[in-house]
């Protein structure tokens, strides 16, 4: 989805960190992987928060918070494996996001 050409290629027999294969797969999908990325982070603390919700039962605003707070802290523990998750579904949310956008074939007739 970019204009321009992709990031090199790492030099043979050299294995790209993943914060390369983030920033290259960034510059090939834009948007997308940056979308899928935000939604993993969003269903990752939503769900942990209802985790720590169902074993607890806060009756002020302050215990709403601190569950949403866990909830937070836990899924900052599990970055990497969003960061990985990232890296596998943007081409498969790209390519979804390509043929929802992709005009009918008008029928010839």
């Amino acid at each position: 989805m970019s204009d321009g050409p992709g990031p090199a290629p790492p030099p043979i027999g050299k294995k790209r960190t993943l914060k390369e294969r983030l920033a290259a797969h960034t510059a090939e999908y834009g948007k997308i992987a940056i979308y899928t990325y935000l939604v993993l982070s969003l269903l990752t603390i939503a769900a942990f928060s209802v985790a720590f919700g169902i074993g607890a039962s806060p009756t002020s605003a302050t215990g709403v918070l601190g569950i949403i707070g866990a909830g937070w802290v836990a899924a900052k523990a599990t970055m990497p494996v969003r960061i990985l998750a990232t890296l596998g579904l943007t081409p498969l949310v790209a390519a979804l996001v390509r043929r929802v956008r992709r005009p009918a074939a008008k029928p010839s007739g």
